[in-house]
């Protein structure tokens, strides 16, 4: 059983990350000005960290013989939250950039912090959203700081 709730909640941190990297490429496109280089560099490593956790929680899927997630069709609880509160842009001025970018890790930070209480996890399962999850604060982190800037 444990390994069943393990495979929907990885698979829904799995489509979220997919969301996510969706949401940060729109968010370079939308950056016109040279000043915004920062941004794009910024929101390209936070696209390739979520690459690396969508390759962990791929690997820890497989190890678990759990199929894995390859759209955001199906509708787990975290991920049906994560769609819920999921910011959308409405302009490519730095300042809305931002704020829809702030928005997003909100709502990733509510999707682990979901995960993290979720009863019956095996333990291996909750330490590696646990070690996601502290690296997902200090991206949080840095988008308020240029965002409050």
């Amino acid at each position: 059983m444990n390994m069943l709730i393990d495979g929907t909640v990885l698979n829904d941190l799995l489509r979220i990350h997919k969301d996510r990297i969706n949401g940060y490429e729109r968010a370079i496109a939308e950056l016109k000005d040279a000043e915004d280089a920062d941004l794009a560099a910024l929101f390209q490593k936070l696209t390739e960290g979520s690459s690396n956790f969508i390759e962990e929680l791929t690997a820890r899927l497989e190890k678990m013989d759990q199929p894995v997630a390859t759209n955001s069709t199906a509708m787990g609880k975290i991920y049906t939250v994560w769609m819920d509160i999921k910011a959308y842009f409405t302009g490519n001025d730095r300042q809305t950039i931002l704020n829809s970018c702030e928005a997003i890790e909100d709502a990733v930070k509510k999707a682990y912090e979901s995960a993290l209480s979720e009863p019956g996890l095996l333990p291996e399962t909750f330490l590696l959203i646990r070690e996601q999850s502290n690296k997902l604060l200090f991206a949080h982190s840095q988008v308020k700081k240029l965002r409050d800037a």
